[in-house]
């Protein structure tokens, strides 16, 4: 799969804000508990499209449950990892760099998650396509796809 027109920004602005994330989102936990509980409920792995700094992937592997995260910034990884290692759960935590419209998973699992508006990074009908026809080709059969939008004002 090519990288349709309009996948996302630039990956470098968001290595821009990286340190910046964390401080910003830290009162944004009332997610994290559904995903856990449904990562739980899957087992493992389950692949994180959009993992950022670990906001959901780091608690999620401190409940056992293994995460393949999928991010297009070299700097938001690099913080999910130094947070996976100082939460003692780095071995849980499998980081990979890619686009959401076409992540570099081969594993098929049983959910695929994409937390916190990271659908809405995708500027264009096409790159929203082929980011919700990579998350249905990863799931085994009755596997779940379970992500968060809202309707923006066109």
């Amino acid at each position: 799969m090519g990288r349709p027109e309009g996948l996302s920004v630039d990956p470098s602005v968001y290595d821009a804000i990286a340190e910046l994330y964390d401080p910003w989102s830290l009162s944004v936990t009332e997610d994290v508990p559904f995903y856990v509980a449904e990562a739980r409920k899957a087992g493992g792995p389950v692949v994180e499209l959009g993992v950022g700094t670990g906001r959901i992937a780091v608690p999620t592997a401190a409940a056992g449950v293994p995460v393949i995260g999928v991010d297009s910034s070299v700097g938001m990884l690099e913080i999910c990892r130094r947070r996976a290692t100082e939460a003692g759960v780095a071995e849980l935590l499998d980081l990979r760099l890619g686009d959401i419209a076409d992540p570099p998973v081969s594993e098929h699992v049983s959910l695929v998650t994409c937390p916190f508006r990271s659908y809405l990074h995708l500027t264009s009908a096409p790159a929203r396509l082929s980011a919700l026809t990579a998350a249905r080709d990863m799931l085994l059969p009755g596997g779940r796809f379970i992500f968060d939008v809202f309707a923006p004002y066109r």
